[in-house]
């Protein structure tokens, strides 16, 4: 469910590109190819952990494998057009699982991620509806989104407090969330269950977040 990084890989809003550049190359009478490769952190296929937005928060790198590891996936469908947000209301409709560990919503958005509107006006999610996540699925740990990211591009205050409540510690909630951004969700077909997703970031000490696969155990029921 991830995308592969390229030089046209869309970033969030005006972002730097990937620059993919070649090192050695034996076309060109070197030993071996290699590369050189200049990625914000955020690109493609990410995941957010806490320390993103809070000074003292989780780093990446500072979870252990089975953390990243989710047996009670939820996929739901809460379609949004450009500059939309999935608010409380649309997540109180569709979330049946409470028991959820992880829960990703499709919105659709990324049948536009070619152009350029994915990156400046995407769907987000609002600040409401996600402390209402955290409060009513108390095994919720990540949230994933088929958009860049949760904060929409031409609304970035209340993306920013999007996040500030996916991952500041609150009283009367669990532990912060991860959050994944940039998904690639539209193989997935009606019918298909997700028993389990593993998330593989990149392992780089010292950043807040990283680009990341994730991969999904599915069983076809029809």
């Amino acid at each position: 469910m991830s995308y592969p990084v390229s030089t046209e890989t869309p970033t969030y809003g005006n972002l730097p590109k990937p620059k993919i550049m070649s090192h050695t190359s034996i076309v060109a009478g070197d030993a071996s190819n290699t590369y050189a490769i200049t990625v914000y952190n955020h690109t493609g296929t990410h995941v957010d952990a806490p320390a993103h937005f809070v000074s003292n928060g989780r780093r990446i790198c500072d979870y252990s494998p089975e953390e990243l590891i989710f047996r009670r996936p939820l996929l739901v469908d809460i379609p949004k057009g450009p500059g939309e947000r999935v608010e409380e209301e649309n997540v109180k409709k569709a979330v049946k699982l409470r028991d959820a560990d992880c829960l990703l919503i499709r919105t659709g958005f990324g049948a536009l991620r070619s152009q350029d509107i994915y990156k400046t006006h995407n769907p987000g999610i609002s600040p409401e509806a996600i402390l209402w996540l955290r409060r009513e699925l108390q095994k919720i740990r990540c949230i994933g989104i088929d958009s860049i990211s949760i904060s929409g591009f031409q609304d970035r205050p209340r993306g920013r407090k999007a996040h500030l409540a996916a991952f500041e510690k609150r009283k009367g909630l669990d532990e912060p969330l991860l959050l994944l951004e940039d998904m690639n969700l539209s193989a997935l077909k009606a019918g298909v269950k997700i028993q389990k997703i593993t998330v593989v970031p990149w392992s780089i000490l010292g950043v807040d977040s990283a680009p990341c696969t994730v991969l999904a155990e599915v069983v076809d029921h029809e």
